[in-house]
């Protein structure tokens, strides 16, 4: 994975299963520390994975 700010291709890569088992990955560069989250190849903003976090379990 390459940052989207800067280019390095050395990110730190996360994956996580949400309480309702929604995949997603977060990344984080070394190099300008840019952070980001991503559901199956779309970008998602932190409060949207925090929304999901929220939502109550079945």
């Amino acid at each position: 994975m390459n940052c989207p700010q800067c280019g390095i291709t050395d990110v730190i890569e996360i994956q996580h299963t949400l309480p309702d088992e929604t995949e997603v990955v977060f990344f984080s560069c070394h190099r300008c520390e840019e952070k980001w989250w991503d559901r199956s190849g779309e970008t998602m903003e932190l409060r949207d994975v925090l929304d999901l976090v929220r939502k109550p379990r079945s």
